[in-house]
């Protein structure tokens, strides 16, 4: 993948587990509310996609781009219901 990403999400392991195709990434239980979603993709975009699916909340981190990608794509989501 060309973009990777360690993602916290606040959601027990094998809730992810079963919304996460083996091909997207891997899930690393934290405790029993959280854990650690490696995943990764082509594009920033298709990436989003991805945390965007998971219907859980997540926090990003890191790469500094994905971050970036994802609060202007907030703000697109955000103006388009103003």
């Amino acid at each position: 993948w060309r973009h990777r990403a360690s993602v916290t999400v606040h959601a027990p392991a094998d809730q992810v587990i079963a919304r996460v195709n083996p091909a997207v990434g891997t899930v690393e239980a934290i405790d029993e509310e959280t854990c650690v979603l490696h995943t990764g993709d082509e594009t920033l975009e298709g990436l989003a996609v991805h945390l965007g699916l998971l219907g859980v909340p997540f926090s990003v981190a890191e790469p500094p781009e994905l971050v970036e990608h994802l609060r202007a794509l907030s703000d697109r989501y955000r103006q388009a219901t103003e």
